[in-house]
């Protein structure tokens, strides 16, 4: 069951979701809550994009994603308004602005999908990985961008309404142990 406005108020004044700031009403819809875009934001090394072949060979199930990420990415500049420029055909990792959490035994979930405005320009928030599990300790959202469309986006840390989350109820309470998960309680994009 997906949570409406009047239930997220709740769920947030009884404390069974976390959102650190505290969104504004305004940013609270009929069934979803929008979120902004944090900072910093990262790109593959540029001579590995766009459909570039790096000859590096990846197994996701036997690497160190972190240790990976801290020497094939580089952080994204602002420009001189303090925006970000998410340009055509580049991949980009970046975060919400806002922390989550779901305690155990609040028995929310969420899946985090983009905004039809930025859409409507090509822009992909969150590519293939959507979910924010039941009993997530407090971090960020990481964001997997890819800018399909012809444009420039402009986007602002801490104003740009990136994405938005949509908030179910578990029909039984997962149980707690989150230990064994990779990104649990992000701080960066990076893991």
């Amino acid at each position: 069951m997906i949570l409406s406005g009047d239930d997220i108020h709740k769920a947030l004044a009884d404390g069974r979701m976390i959102i650190d700031p505290a969104p504004s009403k305004a940013n609270i819809d009929t069934t979803s809550i929008d979120l902004h875009l944090g900072e910093p934001l990262w790109i593959w090394k540029p001579e590995y994009e766009p459909h570039g072949v790096s000859g590096i060979t990846v197994n996701p199930e036997h690497f160190d994603y972190r240790q990976f990420s801290d020497q094939y990415l580089i952080e994204v500049p602002k420009d001189e308004k303090g925006c970000y420029r998410i340009e055509p055909k580049r991949i980009y990792l970046g975060s919400t602005y806002e922390k989550v959490e779901f305690p155990p035994g609040s028995r929310l979930a969420g899946r985090v999908e983009g905004k039809s405005r930025i859409a409507r320009l090509g822009l992909m928030v969150h590519m293939t990985a959507p979910m924010i599990h039941c009993g997530t300790g407090l971090g960020i959202i990481t964001l997997e961008m890819l800018n399909h469309g012809p444009f420039v986006i402009e986007a602002k840390p801490g104003e740009t309404r990136i994405c938005q989350l949509v908030l179910e109820e578990v029909t039984s309470d997962p149980g707690a142990d989150r230990s064994g998960r990779q990104f649990h309680k992000q701080k960066d994009a990076k893991g």
